[in-house]
């Protein structure tokens, strides 16, 4: 890249699912007047077939070898707010294709809100898989668990979801938003 270009700088959203981030992509796009982007609906587009059927034919390997694929399009775009997949921060790749193009907010939320929030989600069960055999709470504080690490190094800002209105949220990340996510370069 050579200095006169602009590199995008992407709104990430990060974050377990039922977090809130599809919400809040839109909310935040329409406030920074930015096109908002969905990778799993990106992922699903590409595949022509839903997660949940991508994860049973092509098992996890699969579905994030397409998922990464996807970033890396969706990346090379002009400035979007994009809502992560869950589990996008798990490759080493991913995290360095978000930090190298954009600025990334973790919602985080209490796992007894997310397990509320995925029952009470109608397509939850139907496009995303299960990812272990354990309980939907178990699943979520395991899950949660393991990649809270990596959220947080992958993370410029963390918001808690938990006991907080959208607008509260949307409010809390435009104040902490870098100046160049949204605004025409000078």
């Amino acid at each position: 890249m050579n200095n006169d270009e602009v590199k995008p700088q992407h709104l990430y959203l990060t974050g377990y699912r039922g977090c809130g981030k599809s919400t809040l992509a839109k909310l935040l796009a329409q406030k920074l007047s930015l096109p908002a982007v969905d990778l799993d609906d990106v992922i699903e587009s590409t595949a022509g077939k839903s997660i949940a059927e991508i994860f049973a034919e092509e098992t996890e390997v699969g579905f994030r070898d397409r998922e990464e694929a996807a970033l890396v399009e969706v990346a090379k775009r002009p400035t979007h707010v994009i809502a992560l997949g869950g589990g996008t921060i798990l490759r080493e790749a991913n995290r360095n294709i978000i930090a190298g193009s954009g600025w990334c907010v973790w919602l985080d939320a209490e796992p007894e809100i997310l397990v509320a929030r995925l029952a009470g989600d109608a397509t939850t069960a139907e496009r995303r898989p299960s990812l272990t055999d354990q309980s939907v709470f178990d699943e979520v504080q395991s899950v949660m668990t393991k990649r809270e690490p990596l959220y947080r190094a992958s993370a410029d800002l963390r918001v808690d979801t938990s006991h907080r209105t959208m607008d509260e949220i949307v409010e809390e990340v435009l104040k902490a938003c870098p100046p160049s996510i949204g605004r025409a370069p000078n």
